[in-house]
């Protein structure tokens, strides 16, 4: 079976927070984000996370999947992890990764995709992510 891929991003700006990721980089609005018809498994995530350090504390960034493409209930990866005793307002990398999953889903459902900045508050944590279906 082909793979297929959706992807979302978007920028965490305050701690503890769900950010739902909604665009795609020009695509301000490109609609719900569904499972693909034909498909039963959530076989991957690639995800990329930056963070800017405008104050000198540590977080990590987490992707948080909900909604009702997911009948088992919610996910939640970790993507990176960041930290700077200076606020130099320089920026971090934790580059783009393939984490694999086995997870159910539903064709023709939304699954909706969260960026978190967990920890400390270190100004913003951006996050591009992309879910590969099977």
């Amino acid at each position: 079976m082909t793979k297929q891929y959706r992807t979302r991003e978007g920028e965490a700006t305050v701690v503890d927070t769900k950010t739902q990721l909604t665009t795609l980089g020009s695509q301000t609005a490109p609609g719900p984000l569904l499972v693909p018809m034909g498909v039963t498994k959530l076989i991957e995530m690639i995800a990329a996370a930056m963070a800017n350090w405008a104050a000198a504390n540590d977080c990590a960034g987490l992707i948080r999947l909900e909604g009702p493409g997911l009948p088992k209930g919610p996910e939640v990866v970790a993507v990176g992890a960041f930290g700077n005793s200076v606020a130099t307002g320089g920026n971090a990398a934790a580059p783009a990764q393939k984490i694999p999953l086995d997870v159910d889903v539903t064709p023709g459902n939304e699954i909706l995709i969260f960026g978190e900045m967990v920890g400390e508050d270190i100004g913003q944590v951006s996050f591009g992510v992309t879910l590969v279906f099977a």
